[in-house]
């Protein structure tokens, strides 16, 4: 089947301004591979939100991420791990072959299994929204006609709000073809004392300019790996000496809620990471015919906020989501 992208893009490559004064302005630049939404700054260039990258055949991600300071959260392909991708929603195993990382062929970036995106659709709206709808199907790398997963999965990377912070709303429908193994590599420590292992879900890289993480929940001061909670926040210290911070929000009715956490702080390899893994503790098994959804929401906000406020928004109440 070919892929289908459709961009709509009803204020495109136009200036999107509030109401009132003093409200930033947003525009839209987009190219066959790209998605990126600019805040306009009087008297400088237009200054990046965020990228969602599309390139056909290749995986989706959103990267760069930017707070509103103007601050890269995220960072794309780095050397220990080629194939983390900013903000990403992968599998790791299904069935047995790896879908995400580049077991195939390193050098070309190819899977054992095809994360296959067989349709797109991107909307922008006003005032700097958009709704990207994805059907995906999963298959062995060289066997489009052998899907044992397909999946709707539905972005919306809301209109920043007049501070500057703004969510991404992630929603997946998962329907198995087949009956499937969703698994990861079991959490396991060397004698050094490295973890590693557990990951599969939404997952952020953070940059390696940042530094100093810290992880915690509606529960800890400071996460670990493998303790569930409704949402994780990250605080990094920028270059600038600031504090940034993201949320992860794990949704009430996901399967395993509260979900399970995967955290990194490696400062000798200047490795910050976190997932909301659902997978950690164990494989996930779907019979041929069952359906499983997924919501994740993602915040950015323009200062770090308090275990209080961030209880505030919590994804529950996800704007616009029907």
């Amino acid at each position: 089947m070919n892929r289908v992208i459709c961009l709509s893009l009803f204020l495109s490559i136009a200036a999107l301004q509030g109401p009132g004064q003093g409200k930033p302005a947003y525009t839209w630049h987009r190219t066959p591979e790209s998605l990126a939404l600019y805040r306009n700054i009087s008297g400088e260039s237009g200054q990046m939100v965020w990228q969602f990258n599309f390139k056909p055949g290749w995986r989706t991600f959103f990267h760069p991420v930017y707070n509103p300071d103007g601050v890269l959260l995220t960072a794309e392909a780095p050397k220990d791990h080629p194939w983390h991708l900013g903000l990403w929603f992968c599998w790791k195993y299904i069935n047995g072959l790896n879908y995400w990382e580049y077991t195939g062929d390193p050098k070309n970036g190819i899977s054992e299994g095809k994360t296959d995106i067989r349709q797109m659709t991107i909307r922008t709206r006003g005032k700097g929204s958009a709704w990207i709808r994805m059907k995906i199907d999963y298959h062995p790398w060289l066997q489009s006609d052998s899907v044992v997963l397909s999946e709707v999965r539905a972005i919306h990377a809301g209109r920043p709000q007049t501070d500057g912070s703004y969510c991404i709303d992630y929603e997946h429908i998962f329907t198995a073809i087949r009956d499937v193994v969703l698994d990861r590599t079991p959490p396991q420590t060397n004698a050094q004392g490295l973890r590693w292992g557990g990951y599969a879900g939404l997952c952020v890289r953070f940059d390696q300019n940042l530094s100093n993480p810290s992880y915690f929940s509606s529960q800890s001061d400071s996460m670990d790996s493998g303790e569930r909670a409704p949402w994780v926040a990250a605080n990094l210290k920028a270059p600038n000496g600031k504090t940034v911070q993201m949320v992860l929000f794990d949704h009430p009715g996901n399967v395993r809620f509260p979900t399970p956490w995967y955290v990194i702080n490696r400062p000798n390899d200047r490795f910050w990471y976190f997932n909301a893994a659902l997978l950690y503790h164990e494989p996930l098994r779907l019979q041929a015919g069952e359906k499983m959804r997924l919501k994740y929401r993602v915040l950015v906000p323009a200062k770090p906020l308090m275990r209080e406020e961030i209880e505030g928004r919590k994804a529950g109440g996800q704007e616009g989501r029907k």
